[in-house]
Parts: C-alpha cells; structure tokens; sequence
C-alpha cells in the first residue's frame, strides 16, 4: 500500500510540473527561479520577461540588470507608467522578505484607463552587482481572480545567490 501511495505523489507531483513553465533570471547566470502557470503569456521584454493572465488582467514582469544598468531599467518601467496610462503617484515603500532575500517594495495605489489599480514593484539583490526587479500589476479585483495562481508563482521563486 505505502507503494502505490508513494507512485500517487510521484504522479501527481509530475502532473503539476508539467502544467507550469519554468524561468530562470536573468537566463544567463540567473540569480532566481520561478515557475509559472502554462496557460498565462509569457513575452520576453527588454530585462527579462513578462506574464500575463489568459484574459490579461494582471500582469508580472520580472527583470534584472547591473547597478550600472539600474537606471535605464528604472527609466524603461516609468514610459511603461505612462504608455499604459498609470497615473503618477507618490509609492508607498515598505521593506520585508521576499523568497529569503530581503526586498524593497513600491506600492502604488493609482488608476489607469480602466479605473483603481495597483501596481507593486519589489526590488531584491541579485547577486554579483544585479538588481531584480519583480512587477505586479493589477486591480484588488483582477488579482482576487488570480490569488491562487499569484500564490503559487510567487510562492515558487527561488533564490539562487
């Protein structure tokens, strides 16, 4: 009996990794891992890759670049703001723990064209002069649609440094 329960898990464990794409970042030398649900798109941008819900409500970016590099990313993310329509507004910073790194995040509680929206930026060390940068951007409905699978990705992240 303690067989066939053993080969259970095992086939539900491999039936749960094939419904998630794994990524690494950055994809050379990654300082993290994170796995994401198969049925969200993913589209690579410019410092790493973006995912988006099947009805696009809630968006994740995640990125990385150099200290050097930090500035251009952090300029990149502002026309983002605008391009999207995201009003400007003055973040709330708070510190904490994030997948055992300690972050930085911004929250911004803001509208965009379809009304109140929440955008969350987390930035976490990287390792080796990096910064990664993880996005969420979304309604507190959309992302209420979405908690289960926002938990299990960010519940996936692991550090690598």
């Amino acid at each position: 009996m303690n067989r066939f329960v053993a080969a259970a898990m095992v086939v539900v464990g491999l039936v749960g990794a094939a419904e998630a794409k794994n990524f690494a970042v950055p994809s050379n030398d990654p300082a993290l891992t994170m796995s994401v649900p198969d049925d969200w798109i993913i589209q690579k941008i410019d410092y790493g890759f973006s995912a988006r819900t099947p009805n696009e409500d809630v968006v994740i970016y995640v990125e990385a670049a150099t200290a050097k590099n930090l500035d251009a990313m952090l300029a990149t993310n502002d026309q983002w703001m605008r391009d999207n329509g995201i009003k400007k507004v003055t973040p709330k910073q708070t510190e904490g723990n994030f997948a055992g790194l300690e972050a930085t995040n911004f929250r911004y509680d803001t509208t965009d064209k379809n009304g109140p929206t929440r955008v969350d930026l987390m930035l976490l060390p990287g390792g080796k002069n990096r910064v990664i940068m993880f996005s969420i951007w979304g309604s507190e409905d959309e992302r209420a649609e979405h908690r289960d699978a926002i938990d299990a990705i960010m519940g996936s992240v692991k550090s690598l440094n």
